[in-house]
């Protein structure tokens, strides 16, 4: 036992190295090829807002189905490796267009222009490969692997965590003793780590990478030579994280057993209706994600929605409005990084209140690993409700503050005035509350997703982010004008809003309940189901480890299922 401990805190450590190297490595990118694009137009932003819209579009049309064709046609390692391959292709594609803009610098006349409109089309389209690669890479480990590495540990801390506990107070593993982390790790653990990563890189991945630009400038102030290490540091990189991922695929038995897996479920009566259902479904990783049980839609849009704001510190849209109204770039930079630590800071309550609240139950639960796993996951939601609120107050107080706000006084080099300062507080203040919830919603999702379909629903969500995200930037595009900018807050204000709507009709329609399901139920998604709490009879779907569950438990388990019909969902 104590071996197998090690070995999942190992397969944590590398995991949580591996996200290091590849958020650090991915901001620095981020921040360096936007002002590297400027090279194809000085003076202007009409390159860069091509690259983020065409990242955007790409993303919202084929991640979906990258994910899709790594549900059903590659193992897990192999879609890392394909995700990993297509940020180096995007990276040294880069440099290699660089070259040929240099080029094309010396020749005259019309061969110039097509040359140096072809060399910016590819740059483009580098940048494009290297998102999608990201986004791959990045579902696959954090909507797949950590599941399935730490789902079984959680079930187990759940049952034991009592008496390990009071028999083994301050057991720590050889790996983690140093760093004194809480044992056994556990994925509610994990998440909160790897969202802190980011946050992290976030803040001094752009750091980082403007230090480099700016040495390696020289005289010349040329950012060619800056973005050429950072592109061959990027690609570099790529081969510890494969590496320690490679580590934890090798150890890990459950990672490799995708086709074992389903085989073992295909003994279940309820397999034949299963998979004939799921053919209709496996159409369009869209179709997979609108069907799925347990309100997933919902809970995706409510995420989603929040990413359609111009009220992120990070963000290009605030960012650039603050230039124009005369704010100076260390302050811009200190709010961002503010920003950043609210975020963190937040993230660190969420696990605080997570933790305490099932340590106090432990000792005093005696329902059994279903009941402790109710309340948990009961527990997760609410929390979630919580922090979600916090961002809705905030970023309504923090509209409200700007319709009062007279910037004139910015323009006129004058102090800050007190609407300014609430309007930018509540904007810091809300990052606690976004990425706390995004710490919720992951976890949930991790639960609720059919282990079949994880990548796929999993890039799903990533193309309805980035959708949102390219409606924010077409509408900027259309409203260029600084004196506009409060269509955006408005328009920023509303889809937090909505996103908070779709999380609470997520919350009233699919509750949490250990039920059994009796013998002669056949079909896979008309169980009827008898909770101690005398619902009516009612008809739900089940994913694969649900199936799995009530095969194992004699018809007993839990999740999450609509009591009322709503919106259409099941």
């Amino acid at each position: 036992m104590q071996e197998k401990r090690e070995q999942k805190d190992s397969n944590a450590l590398n995991i949580l190295l591996s996200t290091t190297l590849s958020r650090l490595g991915s901001k620095t990118w981020e921040f360096a090829t936007p002002l590297l694009i400027l090279e194809w137009s000085p003076g202007s932003l009409a390159a860069p807002a091509a690259l983020g819209l065409t990242r955007a579009l790409f993303q919202t049309l084929f991640s979906p189905y990258l994910g899709n064709m790594a549900d059903h046609q590659w193992d897990r390692m192999s879609t890392v490796w394909i995700g990993t391959s297509m940020q180096a292709v995007g990276c040294l594609m880069s440099v290699c267009v660089l070259l040929l803009y240099n080029f094309s610098i010396n020749v005259d006349g019309n061969n110039a222009s097509m040359m140096h409109l072809f060399s910016l089309l590819l740059v483009i389209a580098a940048g494009v490969i290297e998102s999608l690669g990201a986004q791959l890479s990045s579902v696959a480990v954090k909507k797949e692997w950590l599941p399935i590495i730490f789902s079984e540990e959680e079930v187990n801390v759940s049952s034991a965590i009592s008496a390990e506990r009071n028999n083994q107070k301050m057991l720590n593993t050889r790996i983690f003793s140093s760093l004194n982390i809480q044992n056994p790790i556990t994925l509610s653990f994990i998440n909160t780590a790897m969202t802190n990563i980011d946050l992290i890189a976030k803040m001094f991945g752009p750091v980082l990478a403007g230090w480099v630009l700016e040495v390696l400038a020289h005289n010349d102030r040329s950012l060619q030579r800056g973005f050429v290490f950072i592109a061959t540091t990027n690609v570099v990189s790529f081969v510890p994280e494969i590496y320690l991922l490679r580590k934890v695929y090798q150890s890990c038995l459950a990672l490799q057993l995708r086709c074992v897996v389903d085989d073992d479920v295909k003994s279940m009566k309820q397999q034949t209706q299963t998979s004939s259902s799921n053919k209709k479904d496996d159409v369009s990783p869209w179709i997979i994600w609108i069907n799925h049980p347990s309100g997933l839609p919902l809970l995706t849009l409510s995420l989603a929605s929040l990413y359609m704001t111009a009220l992120a510190p990070d963000g290009v849209v605030l960012t650039s409005y603050l230039v124009t109204i005369g704010m100076s770039p260390t302050s811009i930079g200190a709010f961002r990084g503010i920003g950043a630590v609210s975020g963190v800071l937040g993230i660190c309550l969420f696990s605080l209140l997570r933790n305490n609240y099932d340590d106090k139950n432990e000792s005093n639960n005696s329902d059994g690993q279903q009941s402790i796993l109710v309340k948990s996951i009961e527990r997760l939601r609410g929390l979630s409700l919580a922090f979600l609120l916090l961002e809705v107050v905030t970023i309504l107080v923090a509209a409200a503050a700007f319709v009062k706000c007279d910037t004139t006084s910015l323009e006129n080099n004058e102090s800050l005035s007190w609407q300014i300062y609430i309007f930018l507080g509540s904007i810091v203040l809300s990052r606690a509350g976004l990425y706390s919830f995004d710490v919720g919603v992951l976890e949930i999702e991790q639960y609720i997703v059919d282990e079949r379909f994880r990548n796929a629903v999993g890039s799903v969500e990533g193309a309805l982010c980035s959708l949102c995200e390219m409606g924010m930037y077409v509408l900027s595009i259309a409203l260029p004008n600084p004196s506009q900018f409060g269509v955006q807050v408005g328009v920023s204000a509303s889809a937090v809003s909505f996103g908070s709507i779709c999380f609470g009709l997520f919350l009233c329609s699919y509750h949490m309940h250990l039920h059994h399901h009796h013998d002669d139920e056949d079909e896979y998604h008309d169980h009827n189901h008898s909770h101690g709490h005398h619902h009516n009879h009612h008809h739900h779907r089940h994913t694969l480890q649900q199936e799995r569950d009530l095969a194992k438990q004699n018809g007993y388990h839990v999740h999450l299922h609509r009591h009322n019909r709503t919106w259409g969902f099941t």
